[in-house]
């Protein structure tokens, strides 16, 4: 039984797909998103891999395995070893790369399910077994719950009933107390199959009806439907195994009743009516029988089911001939052999060629009888081959558990010697490290004393330094401005316009590095308003500025030397963006910590070759600002994808 479908969760997926997009934006044509959502038809399997190799791309561990297990399931249903092989090798990689140990589960799970596809049922018991005892490591009780159902529906398959009872048994231990509903169904249900087949109808009718109990958890209107019917199915053959024929009788009626059942659930439909026509054939009320084994035919047939089809002929050979209709027996024994063989239905092969050797006669007969006796044997030897296989799988992996377990605690107390010895060793050390650190903690104390002190001198330094600007500036503006606009107007009244003009230029230059030394005091206009207005200042319809978390630093906390720093620093980038770097967009990002203030200065401009390029005398200002006041000062850039300047700047000089 296929358990895969319970691994995929369509909320999970959408949590992915939305995390993906975010945070890894794509074109919508080779998104993750995309390829899932239209994995279908003939781009099925060509999308669901790109969507496997999309994820190994953008390195997110969860949709690497939840990608590959979706492209395992597809592959499973169509049959594909080299998918489910594909599938198991990226998460046997993922396994080895990320130490995830739930990928080595799904990796053995996935190669059991290779073998299952080719039929080789002890290889496929081995897998399931070795994935079963990963998920034990990892505590994972679903996980093991699911693949001990996989191992006990094997074991019903090759009638290893006792070996199926006491897997089942493991794996309710399991799902029991986590309430995993759908699995725990599966479970009461494959264990009352394994109970019924050892003549036990009574202990099988009790987990059966374990299982229709709590089918009312199945939210999923389909699923809990179809376990009803199937339930319904199972307890009346309990009855009819107990020659109670009555009470058999009503329960498949009962199911039988359900609206559009044929329409709805075809192999519900097919099992309850067979079921029925098999008691009126117990009852010899064999022309009823006959009617309702041609109705469950038909319905097979027009579902395609192989297997099952070869059960009806069997059924219908078996009625016709008691009815001593032999070319009709003859005709459908003869179908059913064809298609037990085509399917490897094995029990109905025998049937038919039982059927055969009656219905035949000479070395027809003879011949048939012959295969009967083969196979019998050959299926009776591979039945005990198989169940000492499984016996031998649980046994070798229980005897390496203890052997693993024995050197592991040889390894613990040898380990615990030498940690013994090595602890003498490090108290020695210990002693000796405590008085270092002590001493190395008074010197740091020292350490963090003096830089505070020298940050504290260049702030001093850099007050006193913009008080002289001031004046500087205050002069250029007041004085030497004031002087060249007298001599501007003697010149005009004097018409020497020419030399007017280019004077007027040069006042205009001196005002403007006037406006450059000095600026509003951080005191009386906030430094958010200051950077306002130079935004205000340089913004074009072709040329913007984007602020992003400005309000997240306390600018009235942060010492007005640092602030000056920045506001030049932003100042100065923007003009070489705007004049050298060509940009049409600039974007300026604060940040604060406890100890720092962060800014990033980035632009969409032509941007330059750092390692080949020399720094101009405005980014050579920036840097000596910052690194002046114990900042940091780094650039980033490369050819035709824009600049990005980022500074980092101490609160205390530490």
């Amino acid at each position: 039984m296929l358990i895969l479908f319970y691994l995929m969760k369509k909320n999970i997926f959408l949590f992915l797909f939305f995390t993906v997009l975010v945070i890894f934006p794509q074109k919508p044509t080779d998104s993750i998103a995309f390829y899932l959502k239209n994995a279908k038809g003939t781009h099925q399997f060509s999308y669901l891999k790109r969507a496997v190799l999309l994820s190994e791309e953008l390195k997110i561990d969860s949709l690497i395995k939840q990608t590959s297990i979706e492209y395992a399931k597809h592959s499973y249903f169509a049959k594909d070893t080299l998918g489910l092989t594909f599938s198991k090798n990226k998460l046997l990689k993922h396994f080895q790369l990320k130490k995830d140990s739930f990928s080595l589960a799904k990796a053995y799970h996935l190669e059991a399910l290779n073998h299952k596809i080719k039929n080789n049922l002890d290889s496929t018991f081995y897998y399931y077994h070795k994935s079963k005892n990963v998920s034990i490591a990892l505590k994972d009780s679903i996980e093991i719950g699911r693949r001990l159902l996989s191992m006990a529906v094997i074991q019903v398959k090759e009638l290893d009933f006792l070996g199926c009872e006491i897997t089942t048994i493991e794996g309710l231990k399991y799902v029991e107390p986590i309430k995993k509903y759908r699995t725990l169904i599966s479970l009461y249900q494959t264990l009352g199959n394994a109970l019924g087949s050892l003549k036990k109808p009574k202990e099988a009718r009790g987990y059966y009806l374990k299982a229709k109990e709590i089918c009312k958890f199945n939210t999923v209107k389909y699923r809990r439907e179809k376990n009803y019917l199937n339930l319904l199915s199972n307890i009346g053959m309990t009855f009819k195994d107990e020659g109670n024929l009555t009470k058999a009788t009503s329960l498949f009626k009962e199911g039988l009743n359900t609206d559009s059942l044929e329409t709805k659930y075809p192999e519900q439909y097919q099992a309850l009516l067979g079921n029925l026509s098999a008691v009126y054939f117990k009852q010899g009320e064999i022309e009823k029988a006959i009617e309702g084994y041609k109705i469950v035919l038909k319905s097979r047939i027009k579902t395609k089911n192989l297997y099952s089809q070869s059960v009806s002929h069997s059924f219908l050979a078996e009625a016709y001939l008691k009815n001593k209709k032999y070319s009709l027996a003859k005709k459908h024994a003869s179908r059913g052999l064809e298609l037990g063989r085509k399917t490897r239905n094995n029990k109905q092969v025998l049937e038919c060629l039982k059927f055969l050797s009656e219905l035949t006669k000479g070395e027809t007969a003879k011949k048939y009888l012959e295969d009967y006796i083969i196979l019998n044997d050959s299926l009776f030897t591979r039945e005990r081959n198989l169940k000492n296989q499984f016996a031998k799988v649980r046994y070798e992996t229980e005897k390496k558990d203890k052997e693993n377990a024995g050197l592991k605690q040889e390894n613990e107390r040898k380990q615990l010697e030498l940690e013994t010895e090595k602890q003498h060793k490090i108290i020695g050390w210990l002693l000796a490290g405590v008085s270092v650190l002590f001493i190395g903690f008074g010197l740091s104390i020292v350490s963090i004393r003096r830089k505070k002190m020298i940050f504290e001198a260049k702030m001093q330094q850099i007050k006193a330094r913009e008080k002289e600007r001031q004046k500087v500036a205050k002069s250029l503006h007041d004085e030497v401005a004031g002087d060249i606009s007298m001599l501007h107007l003697k010149l005009e009244k004097t018409n020497q316009l020419k030399a007017a003009k280019k004077l007027d230029i040069i006042k205009e230059n001196v005002r403007n590095l006037s406006h450059q030394l000095s600026s509003e005091s951080f005191d009386k206009v906030p430094f958010k308003d200051q950077i306002i207005n130079i935004v205000s200042d340089f913004f074009e319809i072709d040329f913007k500025i984007k602020i992003i978390e400005i309000d997240r630093v306390l600018w009235k906390t942060v010492n007005n030397a640092i602030k000056r720093t920045l506001f030049l620093s932003i100042r100065e980038s923007i003009q070489n963006s705007k004049k050298h770097a060509q940009a049409t967009a600039i974007t300026l990002t604060f940040n604060e910590t406890k100890k720092a203030i962060f800014l990033t200065i980035s632009d969409n401009g032509k941007g330059f070759d750092v390692s080949g390029q020399k720094k101009g005398i405005g980014l050579k200002n920036i840097q000596e600002r910052i690194e002046e006041i114990n900042g940091v000062f780094s650039i980033e850039s490369e050819l035709e994808k824009g600049t990005n300047i980022n500074i980092e700047i101490p609160k205390s000089g530490t």
